[in-house]
């Protein structure tokens, strides 16, 4: 072990190695964590103390002890007499070592889950506030609960623009309206630290469902001296997300009681290398993913190709964005990962706006759920521009097949 935040840090790594392999152990800790002064960085960890924790190092099974960043003559100084005469403190011959199997575990839901209630599923995303006002957002769920919806899906900043923050919004919604929410989390807004505290502020809420997503980047928003983290991607998310639902860091520390978080993923059907997007699926899938959200697709095509290509892998809701105009359409084909739209449905809303876009749109929109129901699982309904109206139509006429 070597390195790291300082001694005490090292110590406890020490400790579980000691406990894994009957292996000689060695420790190299940092005196301390460094301070930024006047320019500096400055280890602060007194002689004496980094000599204390070098002992209780040896105490726990180290034969060789020594120091890295910040360790000077006096710290070695300081631990020569702690250590002379002393030995390494021996080890049971016999070695207990835990053996996790590093597959997912698998929560099973309860029959009340929206996953397993409803004949055909049906979520709705809703994109939180610019702002600190959300009693538009809960009069939109309340409509969507009264036409039968399976679940509402909270969004995370989407398309990296600042907005309120999704974990909060949807412990609202539920508790005003009784929906049950999945929260998207990217991987984008947050380190691994701020992932874990997160997630488990969210179970803590209530919050049992959760799409983990990579994550729009920041470069889309324009958000000027934003950046991304990316500390994990999709799949690292869902493995994190898997090790907090067996009761552990992914660092493997315990956490005491496991979360019990429904993990969902997203999926790219309108992608050029399908088969590319699947073998991503099935790693999503290994990682824990129990759902799919499609991205939208306007195509009885790619409906075929997708269907072939996933093969039933788990259960899949198909993603349906209506447009509302030429140039909303236009902008979604051109500037946004993921959508493509075909040259027919392009022409379709040439020049269309205002109450002819929206109806050209919410057409297309039936006839893409024409061509899927009976085929895929459910539905994952994405009304633009907050138009609740649009959700709430679209979803009593799945209801009404």
């Amino acid at each position: 072990a070597n390195c790291g935040a300082g001694p005490r840090e090292l110590l406890q790594a020490l400790k579980r190695m000691a406990t894994a392999t009957p292996l000689p152990l060695s420790a190299f800790p940092n005196s301390g964590f460094p301070e930024y002064v006047d320019g500096r960085s400055i280890y602060l960890s007194t002689p004496e103390y980094f000599a204390s924790r070098a002992k209780e190092m040896v105490d726990c099974g180290a034969s060789l002890v020594g120091g890295c960043c910040g360790t000077g003559p006096e710290h070695i100084a300081a631990l020569v007499p702690l250590l002379s005469g002393a030995t390494p403190t021996e080890r049971s011959s016999r070695i207990d070592v835990l053996v996790e199997e590093h597959r997912p575990v698998v929560i099973t839901t309860e029959k009340s889950s929206w996953l397993e209630r409803d004949a055909i599923p049906v979520t709705v995303e809703l994109d939180p506030p610019r702002g600190t006002d959300c009693a538009a957002i809960l009069a939109g769920a309340q409509r969507l609960v009264a036409a039968g919806v399976s679940a509402i899906s909270v969004a995370d900043n989407p398309l990296a623009r600042i907005r309120m923050g999704n974990i909060a919004l949807a412990s609202r919604i539920q508790q005003e309206t009784g929906a049950e929410v999945i929260v998207h989390i990217t991987g984008r807004d947050r380190n691994l630290i701020g992932l874990h505290s997160d997630l488990m502020g969210a179970h803590l809420l209530g919050i049992r469902n959760v799409l983990a997503v990579t994550g729009d980047p920041v470069s889309l928003s324009g958000e000027a001296g934003a950046t991304s983290v990316f500390d994990v991607n999709s799949i690292g998310l869902l493995e994190l997300l898997s090790n907090l639902n067996g009761g552990r860091t992914v660092y493997g520390q315990k956490l005491g009681e496991p979360t019990r978080f429904l993990l969902g993923a997203a999926f790219n059907p309108n992608a050029r290398n399908l088969d590319g997007q699947v073998r991503k699926l099935e790693r999503k899938i290994e990682a824990g993913a129990r759902f799919v959200q499609t991205q939208p697709v306007y195509s009885a095509e790619v409906i075929d190709a997708m269907l072939a290509a996933v093969n039933g892998k788990a259960p899949l809701l198909l993603g349906i964005l209506p447009l509302v105009s030429e140039r909303n359409a236009e902008f979604l084909h051109n500037e946004v990962p993921g959508i493509d739209l075909p040259d027919e449905v392009r022409h379709r809303m040439r020049g269309k706006s205002g109450e002819d876009g929206l109806r050209e749109g919410t057409a297309i929109s039936r006839e893409i759920i024409d061509a899927a129901r009976g085929r895929v699982d459910g539905f994952y309904l994405m009304p633009p521009f907050g138009k609740v109206d649009l959700a709430v139509e679209l979803l009593e006429y799945i209801r009404s097949l």
